[in-house]
C-alpha cells in the first residue's frame, strides 16, 4: 500500500465501504478530501452550503462511529505495516479542552465535579512507524476515545494494555509490533500480562521500584553499580517551558543540542507492588531494563536520564542501541498530536456534542497522519522534486509571490522552507514548528485561490 501523499490517495484510502451505504461512504470521502486541502480551514469556508450541512448530517448520523470511519485506513496501515516486517507503535493520549462554561453535551470536567474546569475530552492513538531510521510513519492503528466521569473507573489506568493489544490485533502483528510508551505506561501488572502473552515492548520507567533479593535495592540504586556498555551521540530537540509546576518537573525547559549519551542494561526481578497484594499478578516480574543517561551536561542544563523496561534483548552494545533508537521514535506521537492541534486546528472546532466531535476527530486522525508524512518528505526525501509534494499552481504563486527565492529545479526541502517562510520563518532559524507552517500553508492556499480565479478570468476575457 503506497503511502497516500496527494489529498485523493487519501480521500480514497479511507473511504472504501465503511458504512455498507455507498452514501455515507462518498460523504466520507468528500469530507476528508475538502478538509485535507486546507486542513486549519473552518468547517463553513471547506464546504459550500449543501455540503456543509451534509457534513453536520453525518457527524451526528447513529450509523456513523470513528471505528467506522477509520475501518479502511486501519485495513491500509496493516498492508503497509506488513510491507515492514517488525515495525513500531508509539502509543500516547492527549487531551482536548474547551471552555468551562461551554455547552458542549457529553463532555467531562479536566478536574472531576468541579463545575468551573475545563470541559474535556481525551483521545489515545496508536500510530504505527517504520523501525529503522526514517520512522516513517504508517498510519492509525488504533483509536479510543473517552470522557472523565464524576468517581475513577479504570479507564485512564487500563488504556495503555488494552491499546496494546487493539493495535496488534488491528494489524495482525502479534509478534512484529514493538510498542512503545513513555511513563505513565508503567504498569506492573501490565508488564506481567504482555509479557505472558509475548508482546514486545519498549517502556519508560516512571517509579523507583522495589527489587527482589537480600539487600532490598531500588531498581536506580542498582544502576549506580552498572557499568556503561554502549554510547549514542543524539541531537536533543528544544523544548518549550510547560505551563504546570509538575509538567516544569517531569520535562524541564531546554534548549536544542547536541549531546552524547550512555547506554547500560541488566535483567533484574521487580517485586510486586505493595498496593496491588491483592490481585493475582505473580509476586515477582523478570524483566530487562536499559538505563540511558547524560554523563556530561552542559552546566545549566538538566541531565537526560531514562530507564527503559523491554522485552528487546540486552545481551550486546548493538542490541542496547537499538532499544534506544526504538524509544527516540516515540516522539513521532507527539508530533502527530501536534499535527491535530496545530495543523488542523481540532481544538476550535464548534461542534456541540461528544459524539459529532469524535466523529470529526476520526476523520481528521488520518489527515493529520498525512501532514506528519508530508513534512517528513522534506527530511526524509529532500531531493524529491518539487512537484512530488505541491501543485504547479503552488509552485507558480511560491515563484511569484514568496518570500524566499527558489532555484530553477526546486526540491521538497525547497519547498518546505519556502512555504515555512510564508508563515514567517526566519533563513537561519532552526526547522520551523507546526505553527509556522500551518501559517504559511494557509497563506498558500489563499494565494492560489487567488492566483486561480485570475487564470480564469483572463481566459474568459480573451474569449
Amino acid at each position: 500500500m503506497a503511502d497516500p501523499i496527494e489529498v485523493e490517495a487519501l480521500a480514497t484510502e479511507v473511504a472504501d465501504a465503511n458504512f455498507g451505504d455507498e452514501r455515507l461512504t462518498n460523504r466520507l470521502k468528500a469530507l476528508v478530501a475538502g478538509l485535507a486541502e486546507d486542513p486549519r480551514k473552518s468547517l463553513p469556508n471547506s464546504f459550500d452550503s449543501a455540503g456543509l450541512e451534509a457534513a453536520y448530517r453525518f457527524f451526528s448520523n447513529q450509523r456513523v462511529s470513528p471505528e467506522r470511519i477509520l475501518s479502511s485506513h486501519f485495513e491500509a496501515t496493516r498492508e503497509r505495516c506488513n510491507a515492514e516486517g517488525e515495525f513500531l507503535v508509539a502509543h500516547d493520549t492527549t487531551a482536548f479542552s474547551y471552555r468551562y462554561d461551554g455547552e458542549r453535551e457529553g463532555l467531562g470536567r479536566a478536574v472531576r465535579g468541579k463545575a468551573r474546569s475545563s470541559q474535556m475530552f481525551f483521545a489515545h492513538v496508536s500510530l504505527a512507524l517504520a523501525a529503522d531510521e526514517t520512522r516513517r510513519p504508517l498510519g492509525v492503528a488504533s483509536f479510543k476515545t473517552w470522557t472523565r466521569v464524576s468517581e475513577p473507573d479504570g479507564t485512564e489506568r487500563k488504556r495503555w494494555e488494552e491499546q496494546f493489544r487493539a493495535a496488534s490485533e488491528q494489524l495482525q502483528a502479534h509478534k512484529r509490533a514493538i510498542h512503545l510508551a513513555d511513563r505513565e505506561a508503567d504498569n506492573y501488572e501490565m508488564f506481567d500480562q504482555l509479557q505472558r502473552d509475548g508482546l514486545r515492548f519498549v517502556v519508560r520507567c516512571q517509579y523507583d521500584r522495589q527489587l527482589e533479593g537480600p539487600d532490598e535495592t531500588k531498581l536506580r540504586a542498582k544502576f549506580a553499580n552498572v557499568t556503561a556498555c554502549a554510547e549514542r551521540e543524539v541531537s536533543l530537540r528544544r523544548r518549550a517551558e510547560k505551563p504546570t509546576d509538575i509538567l516544569r518537573k517531569i520535562h524541564p525547559k531546554r534548549d536544542a543540542r547536541k549531546t552524547r549519551l550512555n547506554v547500560s542494561a541488566a535483567t533484574v526481578t521487580l517485586k510486586k507492588p505493595i498496593h496491588r497484594a491483592g490481585t493475582k499478578t505473580a509476586s515477582t516480574l523478570v524483566i530487562n531494563v536499559v538505563r540511558v543517561w547524560e554523563p556530561e551536561p552542559p552546566n545549566d542544563a538538566s541531565p537526560v536520564e531514562w530507564y527503559l523496561y523491554t522485552s528487546e534483548p540486552i545481551d550486546t552494545p548493538e542490541q542496547l542501541l537499538k532499544v534506544v533508537d526504538y524509544y527516540r521514535a516515540r516522539w513521532t506521537i507527539e508530533e502527530y498530536f501536534k499535527a491535530i492541534k496545530t495543523g488542523c486546528d481540532f481544538e476550535r472546532r464548534q461542534l456541540q456534542d461528544y459524539e459529532a466531535l469524535i466523529n470529526l476527530l476520526a476523520i481528521f486522525a488520518p489527515i493529520a497522519y498525512r501532514l506528519l508524512l508530508t513534512r517528513g518528505q522534506a527530511s526524509l526525501n529532500p531531493e524529491l522534486p518539487a512537484l512530488a509534494v505541491i501543485s504547479q499552481d503552488e509552485l507558480d504563486v511560491l515563484r511569484v509571490r514568496g518570500r524566499r527565492k527558489l532555484p530553477s529545479n526546486p526540491t521538497a526541502r525547497d519547498i518546505y522552507l519556502a512555504i515555512a517562510a510564508l508563515g514567517g520563518h526566519i533563513k537561519y532559524a532552526p526547522d520551523p514548528g507546526w505553527l509556522t507552517l500551518a501559517r504559511g500553508f494557509e497563506k498558500l492556499t489563499t494565494l492560489v485561490e487567488g492566483w486561480c480565479a485570475a487564470k480564469l478570468q483572463l481566459g474568459s476575457d480573451q474569449r
